[in-house]
């Protein structure tokens, strides 16, 4: 065969030679690189594109022959059998079985998951196919929960995945079993019987009571049947809490009903600590996990949702607990990652954002695993004030990309060389489909963008503990901030914005934005990793907010970098008449003109209406509106005149001042979680509006209209007006962050479920978090007072 220039000669004599049909035909065994059963997947998969049925179910019979458990030939048994000539019915039939005569030919020590799971999914299907509620969905229904239970029986005590199976048919039939009469407070004798059926089986395999002993101690078959009881207790636990979820109007009344109280997960789960081996050491040996932790995490959902439901303040007792727990069984099983990604939102909740940082830093995320994992962490980084942090960890997200593109160009031109084109498919494939238009790529760059001016010097790696190199202020490193440097940043950042992989170039990307743009970018964060969660769920960002909110940093970014550099151009009135327009201003306020209308149309629809974000949003609107209309006005008309732009510069501040009111009503009407509330807003509006402001003073300082002449000079006063109303939008923001830091956290010894020495660790990370978020956030808050309050000088 041909091979490309420049590739290996020596794979002449591997490749076979295809001359036509007949060479596949009479080849012995595969011409391709396939193994027997690749083949016969292979063939399987086309049959069925062919609508050849008939040979597509010889070809998966064939290969559950040899492969009884694996599911995905389960499934296109069904495929080939229901999609035939013979009736739907008849097809499931066959399908059953089959599966039946697999179990009762099985010769393998252990038991089949694959054919008995495989009886669940075809009654499954009998249900999904019932269109009404009469005699024949109640006895597809009832076949279903037959079905589950004997599976259930089976598999509980033998394998951990049990439930991960079932979990999919327990939504189905809570759904089938609901009819159109029930109330949301009602359930089903079917999801009644299923529920006492659970908590037999909790209560049989309960093994707390039984006197405390040592695997050492114990002979292997007890050791052996200590752990079969312990599997099938957290079944039944996992089997009612997914049930009881599904009725959030009496879940807790469900699960007082139902499942064991608090108190009895805790015993049973430090029971089995004696019985069951200890996690080798953190400094070496295999990273097991302990069959106990999943108590552990049953148990925190169970007080994350009680706290939920019950709307306790994010400090009191269940969450505290929840923390505690988590934080003890880490101690016990270090290595395993769903206690720590359980732990990171329970932290999060309690506002402890440095020590959920730590966790998640010892989870060792490397590699492609940040572009999808980091999701877990970088909202908590914000309304923690960890500014610095987020602004690194997205930067990790943007050079992983930058290097995944340069990589890929590499191996892909290596295996096109080789004559290995499949391959170089797949990576081109992957980089277009996947890296490049990655919604975390576009995510991190507006954070990075955002969190550029609030960077601390101070929390850099290479600074030892306690060691301050300077003091906090805004832009110390980067970023747009309302000083005189401003002017070569936004340059730099206009000139860094070329490149598809600097965090500027969101600028672009969100001026290009359509409101079905977000169908471009693919969402590649990993949510199986929270498969853990069963009764609290913790709410993620959608894909739609995760867009929304890039193109709303990237546009508000682009107007910060527009508006001070049609300032830079601005030109002095000379003698009391307004400056003549070069093409340099006319065509930077164009720019800035045009961005902003971009931006109205874009954020204005995608925030809400009474909102915070859209208030100040306005206000930064106004001072665009201000800057245009100072530097250019209606240039080349007789109106234009200077007196007529600093009227029309007045009535946008007194506007832009009302929106500045708006949004410390609102904030003042906000109760919960307030602190983080203030750290959310701080780079999003606060920032943004503060630089605004600033630029806009420069500029009416080259007009003559500086501060010190607020009482003389109709514009120097109504921005005056601004800036002292937003002063004290930004005071009552340091007053939320001093609550925050002193809050009372309800609890501070022994507990029902936890020991004091654990709690008391808990409350002072709590305590901790909060100190240090309050030491990150109200150094930037005190510079805006200090520099707001300039403003009231007077000549």
């Amino acid at each position: 065969p041909m091979l490309m220039e420049g590739a290996d000669k020596s794979l002449t004599g591997v490749l076979p030679l295809i001359d036509d049909e007949n060479t596949i035909e009479t080849h012995v065994g595969s011409i391709l690189p396939y193994t027997q059963r690749k083949k016969l997947e292979r063939i399987a998969s086309l049959s069925l594109e062919l609508s050849r049925y008939e040979q597509a179910e010889e070809c998966y019979r064939e290969l559950l022959g040899c492969f009884p458990d694996q599911w995905t030939y389960w499934l296109g048994l069904i495929d080939a059998c229901k999609t035939g000539e013979q009736d739907i019915e008849e097809g499931l039939n066959k399908c059953r079985s089959y599966a039946e005569e697999v179990i009762a030919n099985n010769t393998q020590m252990h038991s089949l998951r694959g054919p008995h799971l495989f009886l669940v999914e075809l009654a499954s299907l009998k249900v999904k196919r019932s269109n009404d509620h009469g005699k024949e969905m109640e006895q597809n229904i009832a076949s279903l929960r037959e079905e589950i239970c004997k599976y259930g029986e089976k598999f509980s005590s033998l394998a951990s995945c049990c439930f991960a199976d079932l979990r999919p048919y327990l939504c189905v039939l809570t759904k089938a079993s609901r009819s159109d009469e029930m109330s949301g407070s009602s359930i089903s004798n079917d999801v009644k019987l299923m529920l006492e059926w659970a908590k037999r089986m909790w209560t049989e395999n309960s093994q707390a009571a039984k006197t405390s002993q040592s695997e050492a101690d114990l002979s292997h078959d007890e050791a052996r049947e200590r752990r079969s009881k312990l599997r099938a207790y957290i079944f039944a636990i996992q089997f009612v809490y997914c049930m009881a979820a599904d009725f959030e109007r009496v879940t807790l009344s469900l699960l007082e009903e139902y499942a064991p109280a608090n108190k009895q997960l805790a015993v049973e789960w430090r029971s089995s600590l004696t019985y069951l081996p200890g996690v080798a050491p953190k400094d070496g040996g295999q990273k097991e996990v302990l069959p106990g932790d999943e108590l552990v995490l049953l148990l925190s959902q169970k007080l994350q949702q009680t706290a939920s439901i019950e709307a306790f303040d994010s400090t009191t007792t269940p969450l505290l607990e929840a923390a505690a727990l988590l934080e003890e069984a880490m101690d016990h099983s270090p290595f395993n990652p769903h206690l720590k990604i359980a732990a990171l939102e329970v932290l999060s909740q309690l506002g402890a954002s440095h020590r959920a940082f730590s966790i998640y830093q010892e989870m060792g995320v490397k590699q492609i695993q940040i572009d999808s994992c980091s999701y877990l962490i970088l909202p908590s980084l914000i309304t923690g004030g960890l500014y610095t942090s987020a602004a690194r960890l997205s930067s990790s997200i943007l050079r992983l990309h930058s290097l995944t593109s340069k990589d890929i160009k590499d191996f892909a031109s290596k295996a096109l060389q080789n004559g290995y084109l499949f391959k170089a498919k797949e990576m081109s494939t992957f980089q277009r489909a996947k890296m490049r238009p990655s919604l975390q790529l576009l995510y991190s760059k507006g954070l990075v963008m955002d969190c550029a001016s609030l960077l601390n010097a101070n929390d850099f790696e290479e600074i030892a503990s306690g060691e301050q190199i300077s003091a906090v202020k805004l832009g110390t490193e980067k970023g747009l901030c309302g000083v005189d440097d401003d002017i070569r940043r936004s340059e730099q950042i206009a000139s860094d914005s070329s490149s598809y992989f600097n965090a500027p170039y969101i600028i672009h990307e969100a001026a290009n934005a359509t409101s079905d743009g977000i169908r471009v970018y693919s969402d590649n964060r990993d949510m199986d990793i929270n498969s853990f969660e069963i009764l609290h769920r913790k709410q993620h960002l959608t894909q739609r907010e995760m867009f929304n909110d890039s193109v709303h940093r990237g546009l508000t970014q682009g107007l910060l970098v527009r508006a001070v550099m049609a300032v830079e151009a601005a030109k002095a009135p000379k003698k009391g008449k307004v400056p003549k327009s070069t093409e340099e201003t006319g065509y930077r306020c164009l720019s800035l003109t045009r961005a902003l209308a971009r931006a109205r149309h874009c954020l204005q629809g995608s925030l809400d209406a009474d909102s915070i974000d859209q208030s100040l949003l306005k206000v930064v609107f106004s001072l665009c509106d201000v800057i245009t209309v100072v530097i250019v006005g209606d240039s080349g008309k007789e109106s234009d005149t200077l007196a007529n732009r600093e009227s029309r510069a007045v009535r946008l501040l007194e506007a832009a001042t009302l929106h500045v009111k708006e949004a410390q009503t609102f904030f003042i009407s906000t109760k919960d979680a307030q602190g983080a509330l203030v750290c959310q807003l701080l780079p999003t509006c606060i920032v943004p509006v503060y630089t605004m402001t600033e630029t806009t003073a420069r500029l009416f300082s080259l007009f003559g209209w500086g501060k010190r002449k607020r009482l003389t000079k109709a514009a120097a006063g109504a921005l005056a007006d601004l800036a002292l109303s937003f002063r004290s939008l930004v005071s009552d923001l340091l007053q939320a962050m001093a609550k925050h830091r002193h809050v009372e956290h309800g609890v501070s010894g022994e507990t029902l479920l936890v020991g004091g020495d654990v709690m008391k660790r808990v409350v002072n990370e709590v305590t901790q978090s909060r100190e240090m978020t309050k030491d990150r956030v109200d150094p930037f808050l005190d510079q805006m007072v200090v520099d707001l309050t300039s403003y009231q000088e007077e000549e």
